[in-house]
């Protein structure tokens, strides 16, 4: 790497009390994941993080994660949607959160990422959840670990007091 990360990454955001929900066999079609979404919104739910693992057979997978706070919601209607289709699955996560790397210069340099996920590593944190765009990284981990990720930070970041 041929630049000082520091420079490359402007800010980084740490949000708890995060819940993954992974819902498994999900028709393969675009409509069942608008489906799920438009009935998360209508009760209530503010999603943030979206990871969809499509596949070519007849099921997707789709993950996401919402505040702790809306657990009661996602529950409800995700038993609602269970009974449009009994095969789904789902894992939900609670006790979580999110690390978001940001900074506008990440959308020219290479390695970004790659640095990012080492630093996690270095310290063997687990990433549940990974999210990102041009400009930032969104990471999600156990709250459990939350300690160690901010040793992580100071380490590979200089960022204090997260």
């Amino acid at each position: 790497m041929q630049y000082d990360i520091k420079d490359i990454i402007t800010s980084v955001n740490v949000e708890n009390e995060i819940t993954l929900v992974t819902v498994y066999n999900l028709p393969n079609n675009s409509e069942s994941v608008a489906k799920i979404f438009e009935c998360l919104a209508e009760n209530g739910v503010n999603v943030d993080m979206i990871s969809l693992n499509p596949s070519s057979g007849v099921y997707q997978t789709v993950s996401f994660s919402s505040n702790d706070s809306d657990l009661a919601n996602v529950l409800s209607t995700i038993g609602f949607f269970k009974n449009s289709y009994p095969e789904l699955r789902t894992d939900i996560n609670t006790k979580n959160c999110k690390i978001t790397f940001a900074g506008e210069a990440m959308r020219e340099r290479c390695g970004v990422a790659s640095f990012v996920f080492s630093a996690f590593g270095s310290k063997n944190i687990m990433i549940k959840l990974i999210t990102t765009s041009e400009t930032k990284i969104s990471c999600l981990i156990d709250e459990a670990q939350y300690s160690v990720a901010c040793d992580m930070l100071e380490e590979s970041f200089g960022i204090k007091n997260v």
